[in-house]
C-alpha cells in the first residue's frame, strides 16, 4: 500500500507562475499553436506544429542514458523542480512544453522506462492530477512505456497536464461500459483497451487494479500478434512489450505498441488518440505519406485479430 501523498493546494498555480517565469527567461520552450483537424477513415486527428517539439531531444533506442548512464532526470535542475510527491518521485516542469504547465513526474532514482507502473507511481500521478483538478482543469496522465511506445527518455517518467481540447471527443470518451468491463471503440482500427472509472471512488489502489487488469489484455494481444507474425521478432525496433497509458478521472486506456515511428515520424500516447504534436510541416506531410490511420495501425496492433 502506497502512503498518501500530500501536495500543496496551490501547487498548480505556483507551478504555472514558475512556468511563465522560466519561459520569459528563455529557459523553457512553449509555443501555443492552432490545430489542423483532419478526418481519415472515421478517425479524427488534431495536428499541431510547435518549435518546442523541434527542440526536444529523443534518445536512440540503444543510448546509454536508457540504461541509467546520465540523462536529464538523474540530477534535475532545481529551477524546474516544483514538488516531490512522496519519497520516490520528483515533479518537474517540462522544458519542451506543449501545454501550460506541462509536468514531468519521474522516479528519483533511475528505473527504466520499459518498466510497468507500480502503485507508488500511480499514487504520485494521482496526487498531481488532483492538484490540477483542484485548479479547475480536467487532468490527464500519459505513460509511454518503451522506446517503441514513443518514449523520448529512458528514465521512468509519466507526464501530467490539463486535458487538451482538440476540438473533437477523444475516442476513449465515446465508449459505454461499467467499471469492471474492458471496452473498445469499434471505429478505431488499432487495438486498445478502455476501462471506465467511477469518479466518486477513484483512488490509487483502484487505479492500479484497473491498470493491471488492462495489462493482461495488452500482454495477451502482443503474444497473439507475435504468434501470427513471428517474422517481426527479426525486425529492428519492433516490440512485443511496449504500450501507452492514458488516464483521466473518467477512464483509463492502454494501447499496445509495436513501433515508435518511421524515419522520425512517430507518436506517443496522445498521438495514438489523434492529438499529434509535430516538429514542422515536413513531418506533417510525412504523416499523409504514411497513410494517417494506416500509420497508427503500423505503430500499434491491428484491430482485426
Amino acid at each position: 500500500m502506497a502512503d498518501k501523498i500530500d501536495l500543496p493546494d496551490d501547487l498548480h498555480a505556483a507551478a504555472t507562475a514558475r512556468f511563465d517565469k522560466l519561459r520569459e527567461q528563455g529557459l523553457l520552450f512553449y509555443f501555443p499553436s492552432a490545430g489542423e483537424l483532419v478526418q481519415h477513415k472515421d478517425f479524427t486527428f488534431d495536428f499541431r506544429i510547435s518549435p518546442s517539439i523541434a527542440r526536444k531531444p529523443v534518445l536512440a533506442a540503444d543510448a546509454p542514458e536508457r540504461r541509467g548512464r546520465g540523462g536529464p532526470f538523474v540530477d534535475p535542475d532545481p529551477r524546474f523542480v516544483v514538488a516531490q510527491p512522496g519519497a520516490d518521485h520528483v515533479l518537474e516542469l517540462s522544458i519542451h512544453a506543449m501545454v501550460r504547465p506541462h509536468y514531468v513526474l519521474h522516479t528519483k532514482h533511475f528505473k527504466p522506462q520499459s518498466d510497468d507502473l507500480g502503485l507508488i507511481d500511480m499514487a504520485a500521478s494521482w496526487a498531481v492530477m488532483q492538484r490540477v483538478a483542484a485548479a479547475g482543469h480536467r487532468p490527464m496522465m500519459i505513460y509511454n512505456c518503451g522506446y517503441e511506445g514513443g518514449a523520448s527518455q529512458g528514465h521512468k517518467h509519466v507526464q501530467v497536464f490539463a486535458e487538451p481540447d482538440p476540438g473533437f471527443v477523444l475516442f476513449p470518451e465515446t465508449v459505454s461500459a461499467s467499471a469492471s468491463d474492458t471496452a473498445v471503440a469499434p471505429h478505431v482500427r488499432f487495438l486498445h483497451f478502455i476501462a471506465r472509472l467511477d469518479e466518486d471512488s477513484v483512488d490509487p489502489p483502484r487505479l492500479q487494479q484497473t491498470y493491471e487488469r488492462l495489462m493482461i489484455s495488452v500482454r495477451s494481444a502482443h503474444s497473439a500478434h507475435r504468434a501470427r507474425h513471428p517474422e517481426e521478432a527479426l525486425e529492428a525496433d519492433c516490440s512485443a512489450a511496449a504500450y501507452n497509458v492514458i488516464l483521466t478521472p473518467r477512464w483509463m486506456c492502454l494501447i499496445p505498441r509495436r513501433r515508435g515511428g518511421q524515419d522520425g515520424t512517430g507518436a506517443g500516447a496522445l498521438g495514438m488518440l489523434g492529438v499529434v504534436w509535430l516538429r514542422d510541416a515536413r513531418e506533417r506531410a510525412h504523416w499523409t505519406d504514411l497513410g494517417l490511420t494506416d500509420h497508427l495501425v503500423w505503430m500499434g496492433l491491428p484491430q482485426e485479430q
